[in-house]
């Protein structure tokens, strides 16, 4: 899947907005959650999903320090939930970026790259989660000091995709930016994961056997909130939350901060405040996960609708097509489709050792008619023409028109009865134009061949040549190509 440009500017007006926004010629705003404008119920669907998360926190506050008890199965379930969806949002992120080559999207995606790293090394340092007892890494203080980076992660992706997303920050040939920034970001996670595993003991004590309120106390926690409220506010002041991607991305800010407020005034691990702020740090991690699945939703469904009217153009334009090929009067091939017909035709009795004949028909006093009695009454004469040659072909036969009064018909049968097949044809034409009693009659050139060559151009010229040498003869009858060239099976 790809994404268009990203909004280069978070003005007012989606005019400005469209104005501003470094993009691909011919991409517009509606293609991309980056630079799409929020509708209306969008912004609902937001204010109410932050209004929900607010009262509802707010509401447990006087519970949080009751102790719920542990659920066996429910940090494995919430930790692998938050890493996967940290790490597919950092992916979709990073392929709009090599979309769009838009740095801010490069550094969003860091941020919650580096965040689902954060998580799993925090899921590796809880004690009884793969051992019995103790942890894979890190101390007792590991798990705590990890929740502080992972709530640092987001908020400094979103950061830096806020302060850099109001210039024009579009990378066209630096192929190496990502893998610098990759390099930087794995930087991080090392030195991270490495500061809080192998120097745990170096750490200052934030966990006292569960119980991590000096998180608060420290100023840690504070310092987080005022983070998050300083990044809340740089997304507000460089969009205004008017595209749906910043507009969601302010509503993950919101639950993060209702998850590090309730976590806090929980102060011990598996209160209320513990299970509820991890409930709201899920929120906050999935929310941009679903704006990016259903973008990709979005992007497929008009894909298919794409699909089906390119289908449908398709037919129309091979109808079209068929028809431009079709003589406008009488319904039959014109010159072009007749020879394709007649090589089909060839190409198809030649498998079976059979031999073709091409019949060449010309009225005869047509043009006295069309004097006489007008055009109208000419292009009637043409019209029961090709109805009386169709009533007369066979199935398989080809028939077709090449312009004025010229038609012409190809049959197929054994070599041995090639000659006779096409003069019984030929006295049927003949008989049928006369039957139709309009004052016309025709002159048939028949040309045949036993070895049915590719060359219907060949076999037209010579049919041509009978056909005149038919009405030198006398007209209302049919003249054979050349010698006889029946030849046995």
């Amino acid at each position: 899947m790809t994404f268009p440009e990203l909004a280069a500017s978070q003005a007012d007006s989606p005019a400005a907005l469209s104005a501003q926004s470094p993009r691909p010629v011919g991409l517009t705003d509606d293609h991309s959650p980056a630079t799409r404008v929020a509708s209306p119920a969008q912004r609902r669907l937001a204010l109410v999903a932050c209004m929900v998360i607010g009262v509802v926190t707010v509401s447990l506050i006087p519970e949080a320090r009751t102790t719920w008890g542990r659920v066996q199965a429910f940090l494995p379930a919430y930790q692998t939930a938050i890493i996967l969806a940290y790490a597919l949002t950092g992916y979709l992120m990073y392929g709009h970026y090599t979309a769009t080559h838009a740095r801010a999207l490069l550094y969003l995606s860091g941020g919650f790259f580096y965040t689902a790293g954060i998580v799993c090394a925090q899921f590796m340092a809880f004690p009884g989660m793969f051992m019995a007892e103790g942890r894979l890494i890190g101390g007792p203080q590991t798990a705590t000091w990890l929740w502080c980076l992972w709530h640092i992660g987001p908020v400094a992706g979103i950061f830096l995709y806020a302060t850099s997303s109001h210039s024009d920050d579009v990378t066209q040939n630096d192929s190496g930016l990502a893998a610098r920034f990759a390099a930087v970001v794995l930087g991080l996670l090392a030195v991270s994961v490495a500061a809080v595993t192998v120097f745990h003991d170096f750490l200052p004590v934030l966990d006292d056997n569960g119980d991590y309120h000096r998180i608060t106390t420290s100023g840690i926690a504070p310092a987080i909130q005022l983070a998050i409220g300083v990044t809340l506010f740089m997304l507000w002041r460089t969009g205004k939350f008017r595209t749906e991607l910043n507009l969601w991305l302010a509503v993950a800010l919101v639950a993060l901060v209702f998850d590090d407020t309730i976590t806090m005034v929980g102060s011990t691990r598996l209160s209320a405040g513990w299970y509820v702020g991890r409930f709201n740090a899920l929120v906050s991690a999935g929310v941009i996960l679903m704006v990016y699945v259903h973008e990709l939703t979005r992007v497929y469904q008009k894909v298919a609708a794409d699909a089906r009217r390119l289908a449908v153009s398709n037919s129309q334009l091979e109808t079209e097509v068929g028809q431009a090929r079709l003589d406008a009067l009488t319904g039959l091939p014109g010159r072009g489709l007749f020879i394709e017909l007649a090589n089909q035709l060839g190409g198809r009795e030649r498998a079976r050792g059979h031999a073709m004949a091409l019949l060449f028909i010309d009225l005869d006093g047509f043009k006295a008619v069309n004097d006489a009695r007008g055009h109208a009454v000419g292009d009637q004469v043409l019209v029961q023409t090709a109805q009386a040659l169709r009533s007369v072909v066979r199935d398989g036969d080809a028939v077709g028109r090449l312009g004025g009064d010229e038609f012409v018909i190809a049959v197929a049968a054994a070599a041995d009865q090639i000659d006779a097949t096409a003069a019984r044809i030929a006295g049927q034409v003949i008989e049928a134009v006369r039957g139709l009693q309009q004052g016309v009659g025709c002159s048939v050139g028949i040309s045949r061949t036993d070895h049915i060559r590719p060359q219907v151009e060949n076999l037209l010229t010579e049919a041509d040549a009978a056909m005149y040498a038919a009405k030198r003869g006398g007209k209302n009858r049919f003249q054979m190509a050349g010698p006889p060239q029946v030849q046995t099976a």
